[in-house]
C-alpha cells in the first residue's frame, strides 16, 4: 500500500518526501507498537513497528525515485493555467487525455515568466509547453489578456474561450477597454471549433482539451495502458513507469524518443540494457510490471551495453513438502510448528492468540537440486508483507514488495539445500485481539488501533514457493 501511495504522488509529480511525522518513544520496555499519531491518517513511522528493521528498504526505494525525479527537466505538453480568480482550485482528477501531461500555472508564472522560443512556451529554465490550456475563462484581468496576446502573437498555442467579463474594479473604465481590446485582438475572428491564425500562434476556441490535442496532431509522450512521469536531459530521456492503480501490466509501450534503452528498478538498484525497437517517431519496450511495481525506462544516446535476455522457464519445482515454523516467544504459540502446506497464520492449527500474531516468524526447508547450468529463481508466492531471504546460510534479500521472487543462482548448490525465511507482517492482527481483551492482559498499545470486531488479515507465506530453472 505504501509503495503504491508513493508512486502515485511520483505519478503526479511529487519529487520529494517529506515524513509527517516521527513519534518519539524514548522509554525502555513499552508496549509495542508505542505512541503514534493515530491509525487514519496514514502509517505511523515509529520503531515500535514490527517492519522498523526494514524500514531502509522502503526509504531507499523513496530515495532512488526522489534522485531521478528531481534530475533534468520535467517534459509536459500542456501549461493547465489556473485563471486570474482567487483561490482557484484545479480538478486534481480531470479526465485528462491520456498520454499527455500538464503543469499548473497561476497568474504570476504567466505574466512575469514566460516567453516563445520556436512555438514553444518556455520558462526562463528551460521548461517547455506546446499550448497553454485556460478552460475557466469567465472572468480575467487585463494585464493577462495582454500577456496571452502578446505570447500568441509570437508563436504561442492558445486553448481557451472568450472571457465574458473583467475580473477587476481597479481603474474600471480603462480596464474594461484594454480587456476588451486585448479579447478582440485574440478572438475576434475567432470560430468555435475551429483553429485561428493570431500573429505567429494560434488560438482554438469552443473546443475540449481532446479534441484541441487532435485537431493539432500533437503525437503522445507515451502510448500504452500505464501510469508515467517524464524527465529529459541532454541525451536522455526517463520515464518512471507504473501499472494503473490496483492492477499488474504486461505488454509493449511506446515512448516518444529515441536511443538505447535501460531499465533501471528502484527498488533493488539494478540497471539492465534491454532490447527495443523503432516505431517512427516512438521506442517500443515490453514492460512487465507487477501489481505495484515500477521502473524507469532510460532511453539514451550513450554507447549500448549488452542486452540482458528475457528469462524464459525451462523448469519449476514447487516447494510443497515440510515447513518448520518459529514464532518467537511469549506470543501464544510453543514453537516449533511443523506444516505441510502453506497458509495464512490466522488458518493455521493454532490457539485463537496464535492465529493473531503479529511480528516476525522464520520458515524453514530444504529441497535437492541439480547442479545449476543456467539462472535460477526463487519464487515465494504471496507474502504478507516482508520476507528476508537465506539460502544455506547466506543472507540474500529483503523483499518488500511484488514480485517476492530473486535470482539464487550464486548460492544454490547441488543437493540438499537449506532455505529460510523471515515472514513479518503489520500490526493489525494482535491489535485486533487485544482490543477483545481486558486492557491489563493485553500485550500492545497504542493511542487508536482498530476495533475488536474487525476480521483478521492473512498474513504470512502462503506461496505456492517454487524454484525456477531458466533455460539460459
Amino acid at each position: 500500500f505504501l509503495k503504491d501511495y508513493a508512486d502515485y504522488h511520483f505519478i503526479e509529480g511529487v519529487t520529494h518526501n517529506v515524513f509527517h511525522t516521527y513519534t518519539h518513544n524514548p522509554q525502555i520496555g513499552f508496549l509495542p507498537p508505542g505512541t503514534s499519531m493515530g491509525s487514519k491518517i496514514g502509517t505511523p513511522f515509529l520503531r515500535g513497528q514490527t517492519w522498523w528493521p526494514y524500514m531502509k528498504e522502503f526509504t531507499t526505494y523513496l530515495a532512488r525515485c526522489s534522485y531521478l525525479l528531481e534530475r533534468g527537466q520535467s517534459v509536459s505538453d500542456v501549461l493547465w493555467y489556473l485563471g486570474d480568480e482567487v483561490a482557484h482550485r484545479p480538478d486534481q482528477d480531470y479526465p485528462f487525455p491520456a498520454g499527455y501531461k500538464y503543469d499548473y500555472c497561476n497568474p504570476d508564472v504567466l505574466v512575469n515568466r514566460l516567453s516563445v522560443e520556436d512555438g514553444m512556451i518556455v520558462t526562463p529554465e528551460g521548461i517547455s509547453y506546446r499550448m497553454i490550456w485556460i478552460p475557466d475563462t469567465k472572468r480575467m484581468l487585463p494585464e493577462t489578456l495582454e500577456k496571452l496576446q502578446q505570447l500568441i502573437e509570437q508563436g504561442a498555442v492558445v486553448v481557451a474561450d472568450a472571457p465574458k467579463s473583467v475580473a477587476t474594479l481597479r481603474d474600471a473604465e480603462k480596464s474594461q477597454q484594454r480587456f476588451d481590446n486585448a479579447v478582440k485582438s485574440i478572438w475576434g475572428n475567432a470560430e468555435a471549433g475551429e483553429i485561428t491564425k493570431v500573429g505567429k500562434g494560434m488560438v482554438l476556441s469552443g473546443v475540449s482539451i481532446d479534441k484541441a490535442i487532435e485537431m493539432l496532431a500533437l503525437p503522445a509522450d507515451v502510448v500504452g495502458d500505464v501510469r508515467w512521469l517524464h524527465r529529459q536531459t541532454d541525451g536522455a530521456d526517463w520515464y518512471f513507469v507504473t501499472p494503473q492503480r490496483g492492477e499488474s501490466f504486461e505488454g509493449e509501450v511506446q515512448f516518444h524518443a529515441h536511443g538505447n534503452v535501460e531499465i533501471w528498478n528502484p527498488v533493488t538498484g539494478e540497471c539492465e540494457s534491454v532490447k527495443s525497437r523503432a516505431k517512427g517517431e516512438y521506442t517500443i519496450v515490453d514492460l512487465s510490471l507487477p501489481h505495484a511495481g515500477s521502473c524507469f525506462v532510460v532511453i539514451h544516446d550513450l554507447e549500448p551495453k549488452p542486452c540482458v535476455e528475457p528469462f524464459e522457464v525451462a523448469s519449476e519445482k514447487s516447494l510443497d513438502g515440510e515447513w518448520v515454523l518459529s514464532f518467537p516467544e511469549g506470543w501464544g504459540v510453543e514453537s516449533p510448528v511443523k506444516i505441510d502446506k502453506l497458509q495464512a497464520w490466522k488458518d493455521l492449527n493454532l490457539s485463537a492468540e496464535g492465529k493473531a500474531f503479529s511480528g516476525s516468524v522464520n520458515y524453514t526447508t530444504t529441497f535437492i537440486a541439480d547442479k545449476p547450468e543456467s539462472r535460477v529463481l526463487l519464487d515465494l508466492g504471496r507474502v504478507d508483507m516482508i520476507a528476508s531471504v537465506k539460502l544455506n546460510g547466506k543472507a540474500l534479500r529483503t523483499l518488500w514488495c511484488a514480485p517476492y521472487a530473486l535470482d539464487i543462482s550464486e548460492s544454490i548448490v547441488e543437493g540438499e539445500n537449506i532455505l529460510e525465511v523471515e515472514v513479518t507482517s503489520t500490526w493489525f492482527n494482535r491489535l485486533v485481539y487485544d482490543a477483545s481483551l481486558p486492557e491489563s492482559e493485553r500485550k500492545t498499545w497504542t493511542l487508536e488501533g482498530p476495533a475488536a470486531d474487525k476480521p483478521l488479515r492473512e498474513s504470512g507465506l502462503m506461496g505456492p514457493v517454487k524454484v525456477i530453472i531458466g533455460k539460459n
